[in-house]
């Protein structure tokens, strides 16, 4: 039996199949840079703040589960125990995702030099660049509403004796940069 020969257009009509299907899958719109407002350093970041405080989560509520595998949506409801800058609020909400944000290490005062440079945090993007910041139901948040959100706009604050810990670096550094805004 012969082979069939190899027309010269077979390779580039191989490849431009090969192209769209690539172009068509989700997978290809994967973020493979955060967008440079999410990873700003901490004057930045205090630069562009507007509504800060720290809160505690009284609640979180999951959405129905998302098709396609992705994360579940799960709604934060917090309980200002420190405004620092804004609105007076009393309670507010955040939408964010059930699961891990960045990987787990030991608590932390923000004492790391990782922290305190340009994208320091512990979150990060997800694959399609959004941020979706999780927290546990009565911990206490360093938490900057403002937008964009960045890597370092929810962080969690230790509580000691009943109130945030007075000696985290992260909340010392906030408080006194916009205490007297």
């Amino acid at each position: 039996m012969k082979k069939p020969a190899l027309t010269p257009g077979w390779m580039r009509r191989t490849c431009a199949i090969l192209a769209v299907g690539a172009l068509a899958s989700p997978a290809s719109h994967a973020c493979f840079a955060p967008p440079r407002e999410q990873v700003v350093t901490p004057e930045e970041q205090i630069a562009l703040a507007s509504d800060v405080s720290v809160a505690r989560v009284v609640r979180a509520t999951a959405s129905a589960a998302r098709k396609g595998g992705g994360r579940q949506a799960v709604e934060y409801e917090f309980e200002v125990v420190q405004r620092i800058l804004g609105p007076d609020e009393a309670r507010f909400v955040i939408v964010g995702a059930h699961g891990e944000t960045r990987m787990a290490g030991p608590a932390s005062d923000h004492g790391d030099d990782a922290f305190w440079q340009r994208g320091g945090g512990r979150l990060y993007n997800d694959s399609d660049c959004v941020l979706r910041p999780n927290f546990v139901v009565g911990e206490s948040y360093l938490i900057f509403r403002d937008k964009p959100a960045t890597w370092r706009s929810f962080e969690h604050v230790e509580t000691v004796r009943g109130r945030p810990n007075p000696d985290d670096k992260w909340l010392s550094y906030v408080v006194e940069k916009l205490g007297s805004r």
